[in-house]
């Protein structure tokens, strides 16, 4: 039923998208839980969290709020850039359920913020395909991902992936790259500034490496959520051809682009910082979100499409009221 709705790109289903999410996030809302500031939160982070009302119930709401946004603008940018045989919400959909599965990720984490703007970065920079004028569209793909990094440094890792994006689908041209690096100056001063206006010292995190072998879990829920997201990938992988076949130029760069991205936000979770790799997951979310709607979509037979999303779901929620503390 859910797949039925949401394979229809109407105005009213995307507005469904906001209960499905309040759905979804169900435990969040049954048990909203006080928020911890994560240490290595970066400073928009930490800001928010001291001009926001210090309310459980309210962090609980508002995520939904913001997570129901995400989802509005992965479906837009799907349909902008025709990555999908049939314009549907399933993308924004499936981002909300993989951004969900665990209630560690339905927390308002620094992640959980700044993927929003990783998702406007890439949004303005796939809009710069072709366009003669495209020096204001660079500037704010490179301002959106700065901002994200102001949430959590991590995110700077991306700029590789906006600077391989960018030399993919336009010409290089040292005046546009400037444009783009400019946007990333900009809050880089601004973060300077507010730096010294608080009279301390610029630290900018290091980013450590870590051994795989310290994602070794006895946790069958957890067992079972990451393999559902190596499922997807691993399927994503080795089916990665049919997703580009009989696609425009245009498509098949912008889809590469988010198969580099989903590559390497991959290689980020498992290498860069254990103890937040199902946070991760909410970043890997965005790309995959969308080649799980191209899986969806060419599933034939719709009652197995339905089946697998419902015994997703059930089990979701199975894991949140009976096994987790």
């Amino acid at each position: 039923m859910l797949i039925s709705i949401f394979k229809e790109n109407l105005f009213f289903n995307s507005l469904l998208l906001l209960p499905y999410a309040a759905l979804i996030r169900l435990y969040s809302l049954v048990y909203p839980s006080k928020l911890t500031a994560i240490q290595d939160g970066g400073l928009l982070y930490k800001y928010l969290l001291k001009i926001l009302p210090d309310s459980p119930v309210f962090y609980s709401v508002f995520s939904i709020i913001i997570l129901f946004i995400e989802a509005v603008l992965i479906n837009r940018m799907v349909t902008k850039n025709r990555f999908t045989r049939d314009m549907s919400l399933l993308p924004g959909m499936f981002f909300i359920l993989l951004s969900s599965l665990s209630p560690e990720m339905q927390r308002f984490s620094p992640f959980f913020t700044g993927v929003f703007f990783v998702i406007l970065s890439f949004n303005e920079l796939f809009k710069t395909y072709k366009k003669y004028l495209s020096e204001r569209l660079l500037f704010n793909s490179g301002l959106y991902m700065s901002i994200a990094v102001l949430f959590y440094f991590d995110f700077s890792i991306l700029f590789i992936i906006l600077i391989l994006g960018f030399v993919s689908i336009r010409a290089f041209k040292i005046r546009e790259f400037l444009q783009l690096f400019t946007g990333v100056l900009t809050v880089v001063y601004l973060y300077a500034f507010a730096i010294f206006m608080m009279d301390k010292k610029i630290v900018f995190p290091a980013v450590k490496f870590h051994s795989v072998s310290q994602y070794y879990t006895q946790d069958i829920p957890l067992i079972i959520i990451y393999s559902i997201m190596i499922f997807l990938v691993l399927y994503t992988i080795f089916t990665y051809r049919k997703f580009i076949i009989k696609k425009s130029i245009q498509s098949q760069k912008k889809i590469n682009i988010l198969f580099w991205l989903l590559l390497f936000t991959i290689g980020i979770s498992v290498f860069i910082n254990p103890h937040y790799l199902l946070n991760y997951l909410i970043v890997i979310a965005f790309p995959l979100s969308i080649f799980t709607a191209m899986i969806f979509q060419r599933i034939k037979n719709n009652l197995i499409a339905e089946i697998v999303n419902l015994i997703i779901i059930f089990a979701m929620f199975i894991y949140h009221f009976q096994f987790y503390n």
